[in-house]
């Protein structure tokens, strides 16, 4: 599955990550889709990816931020490593977890 029924804006900084962009973006709109699967409450999402310490020296390399759209509610998980692979995986897990506990929270209102 590489498309979402709703959009997804890709942004990507990293240069080493150019060449595999498309498998990046294919992953993403994969989990992303599978969390609306049976729902209707995701309108839209954006997958940001960055290298923010590139030439300095810090603890972390990538940065990559998820932002899904449910509604008026925005949730957003950025996650920072050394690591793009669990970067990227972490981001996403983080969002996942949003939207459940979101849809948790919304059932048990």
């Amino acid at each position: 599955m590489d498309k979402a029924n709703f959009p997804i804006e890709f942004n990507n900084e990293i240069d080493d990550v150019k060449k595999s962009e498309n498998e990046i973006y294919t992953l993403a709109v994969d989990r992303l889709s599978k969390l609306s699967e049976g729902h209707n409450d995701i309108s839209g999402g954006v997958v940001n990816l960055k290298q923010p310490a590139q030439g300095h020296q810090t603890p972390y390399i990538y940065e990559v931020t998820i932002v899904v759209y449910m509604g008026s509610d925005h949730i957003a998980a950025t996650e920072k490593g050394k690591q793009f692979q669990s970067t990227l995986d972490g981001a996403l897990d983080g969002v996942e977890r949003q939207v459940r506990e979101r849809r948790k929270q919304q059932r048990n209102y």
